[in-house]
């Protein structure tokens, strides 16, 4: 059809445009992609537990050897002699490579962490994309006043994990995560968060 005749006749030309878009594909392809953001989320956050678990019990470990260390030094100091009698100073060397290992596995499970956070912020970002394309769509004023409050918090640095009740800053190049549930009230848990950022 010529474009005088389908400018001459509106409704052959909303037909037209109509067969030009294909709008349940692109439903389908969004629906698609929010599915593999959430499960990639999820995926993310199971390695995260898993590096802090791995992280909280390296740390445990690490506080009872320097412990144990502190104790064997206080007991060389106590006996005078500089040295330690028996085995003792075979003790304090092995435990010496020992917290040093644990040191280095810690540095490495805390990197493993905040590189594993960063991810879970830029794919969060990620989702917040996907989530604008399809909140676009709707025309609630409530609905567009919370997505104008997240793209407030995300260009402050802050992104929000609903799912966990917590809040993960971005600032000068760390990482804090600020719980935002619990019993405190509202305001308490707004100012704090604000005193972070």
């Amino acid at each position: 059809m010529s474009e005088e005749a389908l400018i001459e006749n509106p409704s052959n030309l909303i037909r037209e445009t109509r067969t030009n878009f294909s709008i349940v594909n692109d439903t389908e392809a969004l629906s698609n992609i929010s599915k593999n953001l959430n499960e990639l989320q999820r995926i993310v956050k199971e390695k995260l537990d898993r590096k802090s678990n791995e992280l909280s019990q390296s740390e445990s470990a690490l506080e009872k050897n320097e412990a144990r260390l502190d104790t064997l030094r206080r007991a060389r100091t106590e006996s005078g002699s500089g040295q330690l009698q028996g085995g003792s100073s075979e003790d304090v060397l092995e435990m010496a490579r020992e917290l040093e290992s644990l040191e280095r596995r810690l540095v490495e499970l805390r990197q493993e962490v905040d590189r594993g956070l960063e991810q879970l912020i830029e794919k969060n970002a990620d989702d917040g994309k996907v989530q604008e394309l399809e909140e676009s769509q709707t025309e609630d004023p409530e609905h567009r006043t919370n997505v104008l409050k997240i793209q407030l918090y995300r260009s402050l640095g802050v992104v929000l994990d609903a799912d966990n009740n917590r809040a993960l800053i971005s600032k000068d190049g760390t990482l804090d995560v600020v719980p935002v549930g619990g019993d405190a009230s509202a305001y308490f848990r707004t100012k704090y968060l604000w005193d972070r950022i």
